[in-house]
Parts: structure tokens; sequence; C-alpha cells
């Protein structure tokens, strides 16, 4: 009776230590079929084509969809950084503008071509109607 408990024992470790190959070539099958194109001659991929062909076209779908997505976003990041450097470019251009135009500015420019500022007040012009 102690042999057959014996014999039971390492018959059960002999299971447990090897390797199950079934399950290695069944998945082994199953990729070269679908890498080989095998599965798709089979009676249930066949009655599935349509489905299939339906899956492939939302793939393409999602695929375009996402290229699109991120063409935009490119082009709303140039386009904005377009417009920050516009921005900047306004606001320089501006206080630069601001600047030149000052009066003491435009009268240290203006004393090179001979003209002064003029010291005496603005006077008002009054023409008179003639009546006929």
């Amino acid at each position: 009776m102690k042999q057959a408990g014996n014999e039971i024992k390492t018959e059960a470790r002999e299971n447990v230590s090897r390797p199950q190959p079934k399950k290695k070539k069944i998945f082994s099958r199953a990729f070269h079929e679908v890498l080989g194109g095998d599965f798709l001659i089979q009676d249930w991929a066949r009655k599935q084509l349509t489905f299939i062909t339906f899956l492939a076209g939302i793939a393409l779908i999602y695929i375009a969809n996402s290229f699109y997505t991120e063409s935009i976003a490119r082009r709303i990041d140039t386009i904005s950084r377009e417009m920050k450097e516009l921005q900047f470019e306004y606001i320089s251009s501006k206080s630069e503008m601001m600047h030149e135009s000052k009066q003491s500015e435009l009268t240290r420019k203006l004393k090179n071509y001979g003209l002064k500022e003029s010291v005496e007040p603005v006077k008002k012009i009054v023409a008179q109607k003639k009546q006929h």
C-alpha cells in the first residue's frame, strides 16, 4: 500500500512539474492562423465577414479622426504662437510710437531742420463773412 501511494505521489509531482505543451501549441497555432490569414477561410469567419468589415471601417474612421484632430491641434498651437508674437510686436510698436510722438522728442528731432518750438500761444483767426 505504501508503494501505490508513492507511485501516485511521484506521478502527481511529474504532472505538476511538466510544462503543458498543449496550451503553447494552441496559442502558437492560433497566432500563425491569424498572421497567415488562415482563420478567414473558416466557416464562422465567412459568416461574420460583414461584421469584420464594419469593424475595420470603424477602425479606419477612428484613426482618420485622430489624425485630423491632431492636425487641428497643431494648427491651433501654431496660430496661437503667431498671435502672441503679433501682440507683442503691436505693444512694442505702440510704445515706440508714443515715445517718438512726445512733444519733447519732436522738438529735439526738428531742431536739426531749423524748426523751433513756438513760445507764443496759439491765436484764433476769425474771418468776417462778406455780405452781398
